[in-house]
């Protein structure tokens, strides 16, 4: 492009983050061997749009993406264009934060015009980085930085960071008063409940003041479907799996964000194929129950069923969750996860099973069950289902979690259920074959709630059409 005098350039790259950076920003190319004009790919406008909007920023993305460089020039863009910033620079190992800050961001302001830089350079070491307008980056190991008020924070490789928590709590104070926080990584699959990945999920379903971005491995334009067949091909091969592929170069966020499929008694391909995304709704009839997600409204003439996972609900054990399924169609239409003594959990099943049509309810037979099946014999007109051995409720033991989760995955392989919430799907993907349990303190009450209502689903006798819903009701 033909440019005009320095002061026009300036006020354009003032104004567009992005024209600053498309224009007069230069990264390093392993492939060219050499330092190359940053021509920003469709994606990467679109990044710098949320760069600019959102305080607080989790991005997921697969491998050489070209991220850290977008984000350390949007960096460089506020250190010259917003002064006074302060960018502080977090990698996992102190190598690594001192490379973003001497290899990186300093060398793309040595490539900047002259006319565009800083009168001069007041301070210049491996951890700190001063310009004369006050502007300045310090980089930090994940083990410190939390004396500063910041501008902006940016964590690379966030979930690969051994203590993410601790960070957080140490770093995100630096920019409460209205500066911005960017944690930026690939999946580490070996932590399938990072707080990385709590963090991101939590974005994603909009509960928390983060925003999200997913970027898969097609986001980057000369990765043709050929490339990512030889890729899987060539880590099937030598792994047995595709959880590396998943890892590096995911096509959605739930490959990514899955647990590793080796040893996991639902495969996650079966589960993706089942896994659809919907808004809740709200609607006017339904139960007013903090924490119940809709997903599909009552339907009349419609047959639905109900899980029911229970926990003892004090503050420190497993939640209580259960779920609803719409019969005729296998899709998912509410759900339901808390810490609920088992008579309100009871209470809650009740109101929401009378609102879908007198749904029947299939609870799990432990300890607690006892308790809420008797509550629901004596106020609820509902149905409990009978579950394998002809009793009210499905009996939690060795051999009948064996048959539950069979039912389960019998229903995901054949594609007989649609799943739509985020934290199901992985709670499901984690449940380990041998154990038929998640990973040693990560949750299962929805998985278990699902499967429950898959087996209710089957059970025999179990859901009638037009049969009476209030005969037998004691209440």
């Amino acid at each position: 492009m033909q440019r005009q005098t320095p002061k026009i350039e300036w006020c354009k790259c003032n104004e567009d983050v992005a024209y600053f950076i498309d224009n007069y920003v230069q990264i390093y190319d392993a492939v060219e061997g050499d330092w190359i004009s940053f021509n920003l790919w469709p994606v990467q406008f679109d990044v710098v749009e949320k760069l600019e909007s959102s305080l607080l920023l989790v991005i997921l993305k697969a491998r050489q993406e070209g991220l850290t460089w977008l984000i350390l020039s949007y960096i460089l863009w506020l250190m010259i264009f917003r002064p006074v910033a302060t960018a502080l620079l977090f990698s996992r190992r102190d190598r690594e934060a001192v490379y973003m800050l001497t290899g990186r961001l300093k060398e793309m302001y040595k490539r900047l015009p002259r006319w565009m830089q800083a009168r001069s350079i007041l301070q210049d070491n491996d951890h700190e980085w001063r310009l004369s307008n006050g502007s300045e980056a310090r980089a930090f190991p994940t083990t410190a930085g939390d004396s500063y008020t910041a501008t902006i924070v940016l964590v690379d490789e966030a979930d690969l960071v051994p203590d993410l928590n601790q960070l957080m709590r140490a770093v995100k104070p630096t920019i409460d008063a209205g500066g911005r926080m960017i944690l930026l990584s690939r999946a580490d699959k070996s932590k399938p409940e990072s707080e990385f990945k709590k963090i991101y999920r939590a974005a994603r379903q909009k509960i928390t003041s983060w925003s999200s971005i997913f970027l898969p491995w097609y986001a980057r334009p000369d990765r043709t479907d050929e490339w990512y067949e030889a890729q899987k091909v060539d880590i099937q091969a030598r792994t047995g799996s595709l959880d590396d592929l998943y890892e590096q170069y995911p096509a959605t966020d739930t490959e990514a964000l899955s647990p590793r499929v080796l040893d996991k008694r639902i495969s996650p391909l079966w589960l993706e194929a089942c896994f659809s995304e919907k808004e809740e709704i709200f609607p006017v009839k339904a139960p007013a129950i903090p924490g119940l997600v809709i997903y599909e409204a009552y339907v009349s003439n419609q047959e639905y069923c109900i899980g029911a996972d229970l926990a003892e609900g004090n503050p420190t054990s497993n939640d209580s969750a259960l779920t609803v399924i719409r019969k005729d169609t296998g899709e998912e239409v509410a759900k339901l996860s808390g810490k609920y003594q088992p008579s309100t959990f009871a209470a809650h099943v009740d109101a929401i099973g009378i609102y879908y049509g007198f749904a029947a309810v299939m609870p799990e037979r432990n300890n607690h069950g006892h308790a809420f099946i008797l509550w629901l014999q004596d106020n609820s007109p509902l149905e409990i289902l009978r579950g394998h051995d002809g009793k009210p409720g499905w009996l939690s033991s060795s051999k009948g979690k064996t048959i539950l989760y069979d039912a389960g995955a019998d229903a995901f392989r054949h594609k007989e259920t649609m799943l739509h919430t985020f934290e199901t799907y992985t709670q499901l993907a984690s449940v380990e074959g041998s154990t038929l349990r998640a990973p040693e303190g990560l949750p299962e009450d929805l998985a278990d709630s699902y499967c429950l209502v898959l087996a209710g689903l089957l059970a025999p006798g179990g859901l009638h059409v037009g049969t009476n819903p209030m005969a037998g009701y004691r209440g």
